[in-house]
């Protein structure tokens, strides 16, 4: 195999013939550079397969197919024959019949790699959206992923295990020092027909707090998690209520709450 350095790609995407994986992998037990490479080539890979997670949207197959026709395609390459059609002899080239072979080979490389780029970014304009909604979204769920964690691992953090009028079990989980809080249940009935789920956020006396802030809602019929947006260092309770759909400015049935 010639260029066996650059064979690292089509071996973690299983390309290589049989004769080529066998001289690839015997090239890949003495070159640390290589194996280095497919190491960061499997896990590229790896993050490029979670695209495959989202469906496409529909149509796209139409709207590249569509874009595909209309990219220009090189002409061919010099055969030969223009010499018959009238066109003058080159000087015959002696010595060289490998520098010939080999920039015919070049020049076919080349055309095929504009084309592969061609493709690609037509595929990349026709995505577009798709990509960037799927990235956004992947990026959102780490975003929450990173603050819960850093939320379980404050010092001052306090988990407060509720059960709601309904008898499901759910938890507040708070903390001062990073002014966040979440509620959190494995299993959260639904709240009812045009109704939701209200989070608040209370100052003073439990029995009589002196401000009582509407906080995100929610909806439920299945495990939730779903953080305050509110002032959680200046609060003294974090409570849930059920309300109409759109949520209430004030609690309109009984509070379940949890001290902070």
């Amino acid at each position: 195999m010639s260029e066996i350095h650059g064979a690292t790609g089509s071996y973690v995407l299983h390309a290589l013939d049989p004769s080529e994986l066998d001289e690839f992998e015997a090239h890949l037990a003495v070159c640390p550079t290589c194996s280095r490479e497919v190491v960061e080539f499997c896990e590229t890979a790896a993050e490029l397969s979670q695209l495959a997670t989202a469906p496409p949207p529909p149509g796209l197959k139409a709207s590249v197919m569509t874009a595909i026709s209309g990219v220009r395609v090189l002409p061919p390459e010099p055969t030969g024959m223009e010499e018959q059609a009238g066109a003058p002899a080159a000087e015959p080239v002696t010595g060289a019949p490998e520098d010939e072979l080999a920039l015919r080979r070049q020049q076919r490389r080349t055309r095929l790699l504009w084309l592969a780029v061609a493709a690609a970014t037509v595929l990349a304009l026709s995505l577009g959206g798709w990509v960037v909604s799927l990235v956004q979204q992947q990026q959102a769920q780490v975003a929450t992923s990173t603050a819960e964690t850093q939320l379980y691992s404050a010092p001052d953090v306090v988990i407060r295990p509720v059960t709601l009028p309904n008898g499901a079990k759910a938890s507040f989980v708070a903390s001062k020092s990073l002014n966040r809080a979440m509620f959190t249940s494995s299993d959260l009935p639904s709240p009812g027909p045009d109704r939701t789920y209200q989070l608040w956020t209370l100052s003073g006396p439990a029995n009589a707090p002196t401000a009582v802030v509407p906080d995100n809602t929610l909806s439920g019929g299945t495990a939730v998690k779903q953080f305050f947006r509110g002032d959680i260092a200046g609060s003294t309770l974090v409570a849930i209520t059920n309300e109409p759909a759109g949520g209430s400015s004030v609690p309109t049935t009984p509070a379940t709450a949890a001290p902070l």
